[in-house]
């Protein structure tokens, strides 16, 4: 039992390897196989939300390399089946950044998946986290606007946190306008 779990083990580090190996490059970081979105400097978080190309490309560079699916470059050239799931993935996985980020101003509440690492995300994507990838975390009560989401119906406030991402994102990388740190 005990030689499973370690070949399991050295399953996960490999494929974190191949997934993360070409980040800690990037972004001259080492990251470790238990790795968050919490765990994640805010320079990193402030390059993925962004979006484009670029970190377009990033997300399945990892992704595409914890599920073996070859280099991020590759993305173009998968079967359709590949190519939606790993999309899938990587728009689940911007979201986690961009709550994280609205986390970090203070403007939602604690989400577990935050905290979840990401090598799990990617490898249970479709067994674990599937029917999370339109949830939103709850509004932090000490934000001006809660009333406003409290007053929403239930099933209408992921919609409500997810139409202030855009603001979110300028604000959150607004100290790199002013050359801060946020």
């Amino acid at each position: 039992m005990a030689d499973i779990l370690d070949l399991n083990e050295r399953k996960r580090h490999l494929a974190a390897k191949k997934g993360l190996g070409p980040w800690s490059r990037r972004f001259g970081v080492v990251f470790a196989d238990d790795t968050s979105v919490r765990d994640l400097d805010s320079s990193v978080i402030r390059f993925f939300i962004r979006g484009g190309e670029e970190s377009a490309m990033a997300l399945y560079e990892f992704i595409m390399g914890v599920q073996g699916l070859g280099a991020g470059q590759r993305f173009h050239h998968l079967d359709s089946d590949n190519k939606m799931r790993v999309m899938d993935i990587t728009l689940f996985l911007l979201d986690l950044m961009r709550f994280e980020a609205m986390y970090r101003l203070e403007w939602l509440d604690e989400y577990d998946l935050l905290k979840t690492p990401m090598l799990d995300l990617v490898q249970n994507f479709r067994k674990e986290f599937w029917v999370n990838r339109h949830a939103a975390p709850s509004f932090n009560p000490a934000h001006p606007l809660f009333e406003q989401y409290n007053a929403q119906f239930e099933g209408d406030r992921n919609s409500f946190v997810r139409k202030l991402i855009p603001e979110a994102i300028q604000a959150f990388c607004k100290g790199d306008q002013d050359g801060g740190e946020s």
